[in-house]
């Protein structure tokens, strides 16, 4: 069960009709401290929107950042019934199950221990590191390959 505090994040990041939020709310949103969004800020890991009114942080920007940091079927979870409308279908998670010799699960669930996710956390997270290197071979031989990697900024 998540807690009342995430659901009602993840739910504001990706239900929140406006294109941005005030810099402090992201930081609110995403869980960050001030001192972690200036470092992301700092090191371009995040872009700002500039406006005469000031610097926005852009709603995709914090899709993009809730996705690293909670797994899709905890955000899938948080977000219920509306996930539909929300996630494209590529994304989405499904049930899939595997057998692996027992060392590799116990080093599953120490990693997933170890960064304060899932096993499904973890497997997301490396299964994106090999996605990003073959983009270009799986984009051109799977349909909506190309589309899931660049939501939500494509």
């Amino acid at each position: 069960m998540l807690e009342t505090d995430v659901i009602s994040r993840i739910r504001h990041i990706f239900l929140q009709p406006r294109p941005h939020v005030s810099i402090m709310q992201a930081e609110g949103l995403l869980g960050w401290t001030r001192r972690q969004m200036s470092e992301a800020i700092e090191n371009g890991e995040v872009e700002l929107w500039t406006t005469p009114l000031g610097k926005w942080f852009p709603r995709a920007e914090m899709m993009a950042k809730a996705l690293e940091i909670w797994p899709m079927h905890v955000i899938e979870e948080a977000l219920g019934d509306e996930a539909d409308g929300i996630l494209p279908q590529a994304i989405r998670s499904a049930e899939l199950r595997v057998r692996l010799p027992r060392h590799h699960i116990d080093m599953l669930e120490y990693r997933a221990d170890q960064q304060e996710t899932t096993v499904s956390g973890v497997l997301e997270r490396e299964l994106d590191g090999i996605a990003s290197a073959h983009i270009e071979e799986l984009s051109a031989v799977l349909p909506g390959f190309a589309e899931a990697m660049a939501w939500p900024a494509g």
